[in-house]
């Protein structure tokens, strides 16, 4: 329960220091911080039930900050949380690269997700070419601060004593020699 707690209020906090990076940059280069912490929380989460809950909190979260269209953002990062977990469990991305590739094509498919959703409730018009510009430059935002957030997100569920979290490596003492 202290691991959920801590990475909620670890999104959160990275939800509102969104909203104030929003407030300092254009739309395309403001990173989606909130979305990479579900990212990360899905590459690193074991019981599938309380990560599913955590990602939607966590997405209903983003919802009632942004003023979106309420559970848009809920039923988005359930599938980003879903893709990340299966994902992480299929594919190595334990690496720098393939976490950056990771995170760009999750990121621009999720950007796209949100115009459709918000074009078939609200009627907003199919996306033109400066759509998918602008979907690049966000997604490669994304991606150049997805190790970094994946690196706290891996240390707050360490901290919260999360059983999967990567803690202490086990001493190994190399002067004893077996005899």
């Amino acid at each position: 329960m202290k691991a959920v707690t801590a990475l909620f209020a670890t999104g959160v906090l990275a939800l509102v220091l969104q909203g104030a990076l929003a407030t300092l940059l254009p739309p395309p280069w403001c990173p989606d911080l909130g979305l990479l912490v579900v990212l990360s929380i899905g590459l690193r989460w074991r019981p599938l039930g309380s990560g599913l809950v955590l990602a939607a909190l966590l997405g209903f979260a983003a919802d009632l900050l942004s003023g979106s269209l309420l559970g848009q953002h809920a039923i988005l990062r359930v599938v980003v949380f879903a893709s990340a977990y299966l994902a992480g469990r299929q594919l190595n991305l334990k690496g720098s690269l393939p976490l950056v590739v990771f995170a760009v094509s999750v990121s621009f498919v999720y950007g796209f997700a949100v115009h459709a959703v918000s074009s078939f409730f609200v009627g907003a018009g199919a996306p033109g070419f400066g759509w998918l510009l602008e979907g690049l430059q966000h997604a490669g935002v994304n991606g150049l601060l997805a190790t970094s957030v994946f690196a706290v997100v891996t240390r707050v569920s360490a901290w919260a004593g999360h059983p999967d979290a990567p803690g202490r490596t086990l001493p190994i003492d190399a002067r004893r020699r077996p005899a």
